[in-house]
């Protein structure tokens, strides 16, 4: 088993990325579907988010701002709400 490997999104520093995944996990968790994610928040999953690695696809003409919605299999997850309108889904755990 490999070494803890410390991981800085925004100006948050994790010590190691499972930290990280449970940070975002609670972040999801304190939205109900179809809620606007805070202004904090918001902070914090745009610098996640470009550590995703389709980040030029998922931003696409840019973020006006995050929304908690259901995703496949009655799961939830983050979407993106463009400032044109368009929606794009994204998964936490492949920002970290």
């Amino acid at each position: 088993m490999g070494k803890a490997q410390p991981i800085k999104i925004g100006e948050k520093q994790f010590s190691k990325k499972g930290d990280a995944l449970e940070f975002l996990k609670t972040m999801l968790g304190r939205y109900k579907l179809n809620e606007r994610v805070s202004s904090p928040d918001f902070k914090f999953l745009v610098a996640a988010l470009k550590n995703h690695p389709d980040y030029a696809e998922k931003v696409g003409s840019g973020i006006d701002h995050f929304e908690v919605r259901s995703a496949d299999y009655g799961t939830r997850c983050f979407w993106i709400i463009r400032g044109d309108g368009s929606t794009e889904r994204f998964s936490y755990k492949s920002c970290v």
